[in-house]
């Protein structure tokens, strides 16, 4: 599959969420994990990025199981996030909406971006890409009330 593949699952998964956000985790060009769209306990949290990330890990919980995996998230990953994908040694994030589309069309971010979280933390390679940003864009719009 490809990039733009893989992350129209993702924005798929956002569209019938509980909230505007969904995550996907492929490793050796398999998807191992999902956001959970269907969670009934959600607390501040429940990110779509930890739900995936936990569904990847079959509650394993190892350290560096997911290294070599690829993360795709409808949008950028918010700080609490990005302790969770450094920690689990991703090699790869692919994130479509930014932190600013999520503050202006849905809900308030601390606004960190990805780029500059990587360049503070030493010995993490994280390759990041950003693609299909207006389809989430719309995505996060249609939830705004």
């Amino acid at each position: 599959m490809t990039d733009k593949e893989y992350m129209q699952i993702a924005i798929d998964i956002s569209k019938t969420a509980r909230y505007p956000y969904g995550a996907i985790v492929v490793k050796n060009g398999k998807i191992i994990g999902r956001s959970d769209i269907n969670i009934d306990n959600f607390t501040c949290y429940t990110h779509a990025e930890f739900t995936a990330i936990q569904s990847a890990l079959k509650n394993n919980n190892l350290y560096g199981e997911l290294k070599g995996a690829t993360l795709y998230v409808s949008c950028e990953p918010c700080l609490m996030c990005m302790g969770a994908i450094l920690y689990e040694q991703f090699e790869r994030l692919v994130y479509a909406a930014t932190l600013e589309d999520s503050n202006k069309y849905y809900c308030q971010e601390v606004l960190v971006h990805c780029e500059d979280i990587i360049k503070k933390v030493k010995n993490r390679n994280l390759k990041i890409d950003n693609l299909m940003r207006d389809e989430a864009v719309e995505v996060l719009k249609s939830f705004k009330q």
